[in-house]
């Protein structure tokens, strides 16, 4: 049996109702935003509502406590995505306990990695779990269709996996269950052996990249297209259309970038290691991008970028998680790192500096 979850909008209620004050939770200091109203949800294939936007913790660019703490207590973020790899499990279930937020509230996703694939699905989603101080989660994925060699049959790998993922959502462990980086073919394979379909497919997705195929094909199946990516990595923010449109609308390029995604239904998943970003990153459902607005960005795709590629994946199995963090772990408070024990390889606890 799924579970059901009292609305978001009822989260300040909740908060008094369970001895937290509303000034509890909203002490860091404040970003201006233009609204202060939930950030809109989306109903998954099986009723779930998901928000439409969430923070990224992707370990790129390494992680600072603050700015995930002030991103759930005064900007409004709900959904938090991450990943066994990304190596910050644990500084994120401190993170989320921290800011006050009432886990029933908070959307939290996890990534299953190759490595855990089959018989180690559940023992992986319990340490996820685990790590997050929680006892279910909002939607974990399958983080790549890409089995290692040593496990055997690939196929047969893959419907084990799922097998085990649809076994924790019977079990009411996972609101949801979806995958990450798969193509059309990876998911045709998936429906032929799934007694579930997967509520979500996470894939890169930016105005330089718009698999139209594939999003076609997980709209058919009732399968929500989800994008990380969304700002390209901030990789092409001078481009002439997107100052353009920046001008036009008193928002950031980024800011587009994001409100394009939404244009096309699609949730996102913004980073940043920046407090003042995390709020401009929330700050984009007060505007709308016209016809001719969104045609100038569909240009862009006559020069398709593709940033993320896992042609050497298999290379990559056996790195310690968080390898990408190279001990840039920023702010996580010492009376909360007692009795935690950290797994990220090399990581350093240090004051953030900025």
């Amino acid at each position: 049996m799924v579970r059901s979850f009292p609305s978001y909008v009822n989260c300040s209620k909740v908060l008094l109702n369970s001895g937290h004050s509303y000034d509890d939770v909203n002490d860091y200091e404040t970003e201006p935003t233009s609204s202060t109203s939930p950030i809109p949800t989306v109903s998954l294939a099986n009723g779930v509502e998901m928000p439409f936007l969430g923070l990224g913790t992707t370990h790129s660019g390494g992680y600072y406590h603050d700015v995930v703490v002030h991103a759930l207590r005064n900007c409004g973020y709900r959904m938090i995505d991450t990943a066994r790899r990304y190596g910050v499990e644990r500084e994120l279930g401190l993170a989320w306990k921290e800011s006050g937020v009432p886990r029933e509230f908070l959307f939290l996703c996890s990534k299953l990695w190759p490595t855990d694939f089959g018989s180690s699905t559940r023992q992986a989603f319990e340490l996820s779990c685990e790590k997050l101080q929680t006892d279910y989660l909002d939607l974990y994925m399958i983080h790549f269709p890409v089995v290692p060699d040593h496990m055997g049959n690939a196929r047969s790998v893959r419907e084990e996996t799922w097998r085990q993922l649809e076994l924790l959502y019977d079990e009411g462990r996972i609101r949801a269950i979806g995958v990450s980086n798969y193509s059309e073919d990876d998911l045709v394979e998936l429906l032929d052996y799934s007694s579930v379909v997967p509520h979500v497919n996470q894939y890169e997705f930016h105005p330089w990249y718009n698999p139209r195929g594939l999003r076609s094909f997980c709209e058919q199946n009732h399968i929500l297209y989800t994008g990380y990516c969304p700002i390209a990595k901030g990789k092409f923010l001078e481009a002439e259309v997107l100052q353009k449109l920046s001008e036009k609308h008193k928002k950031t390029p980024a800011q587009i970038c994001l409100r394009w995604s939404l244009e096309h239904g699609v949730p996102v998943i913004p980073k940043s290691k920046e407090k003042q970003r995390v709020a401009e990153n929330r700050d984009v459902f007060d505007f709308f991008l016209s016809a001719d607005d969104m045609n100038q960005l569909e240009a862009l795709q006559n020069s398709p970028k593709k940033l993320v590629r896992f042609d050497d994946l298999p290379n990559k199995f056996d790195l310690p998680d968080g390898y990408k963090l190279n001990g840039r772990v920023f702010g996580v408070p010492t009376e909360l790192i007692r009795g935690h024990s950290f797994d990220v390889s090399g990581a350093c606890f240090a004051q953030d500096v900025r």
